[in-house]
């Protein structure tokens, strides 16, 4: 399994061993809030923790994250954009997903991948999957939403317990079994059977 090329992959893209490393994936726009990410690793650092932020993506703000990931001497990669074949080595090189985004995430797909890979995530209350897939302190957390002082302490708490961090990805795996294709198309056809009537 991919797991077995784990310090390999993380090598690959800069991340230290023993760094907790967060993850970043979508299109780098301003519904994604990036900018609120990197605000947020910037403060939490502040505690000595050790982390790195995998940026997984492309958009309009790249040079815009960049620079500010420059300016601060962020740990960052941006590692630009994956196509899907390829995304199960960036959720294996980390440790947590986040998505700051506005309530321009609807659902937030990525959330549901990265738990099936063993992942917990840190969304925004904004983002749609929250309530479903987000059981607060079991699978993962939520702040709220451009609260950058909130993110950056649950950066924090993650990174300076990566065993409880370990735990919470999977039970997170566990709980995202739940939302399978399968699971929604049954629930789908019980739908239509119960308002058809037919059996």
């Amino acid at each position: 399994t991919l797991q077995l090329e784990r310090p390999e992959i993380r090598a690959h893209w800069n991340i230290p061993a023993g760094s907790t490393c967060f993850l970043f994936a979508g299109k780098l726009e301003e519904k994604k809030r990036i900018t609120d990410l990197l605000a947020a690793l910037e403060r939490a650092l502040q505690s000595g923790a050790r982390m790195h932020l995998l940026v997984v993506g492309d958009g309009e703000l790249r040079q815009l994250a960049m620079a500010q990931a420059n300016r601060s001497r962020l740990p960052v990669t941006f590692a630009g954009f994956l196509n899907q074949s390829h995304m199960a080595r960036a959720y294996t090189a980390a440790d947590c997903l986040v998505l700051p985004s506005d309530h321009g995430e609807t659902w937030g797909l990525v959330v549901n991948e990265a738990m099936a890979c063993g992942l917990p995530a840190i969304v925004s209350d904004r983002v749609g999957c929250g309530q479903d897939l987000v059981v607060e302190g079991v699978t993962g957390f939520t702040f709220p939403f451009a609260n950058v002082a909130r993110l950056a302490d649950l950066m924090t708490d993650c990174a300076l317990d990566p065993v409880r961090l370990g735990e919470l990805g999977s039970r997170a795996r566990e709980h995202v079994r739940a939302y399978s294709i399968e699971n929604a198309a049954r629930a789908t056809l019980d739908a239509v059977r119960y308002v058809t009537g037919i059996r």
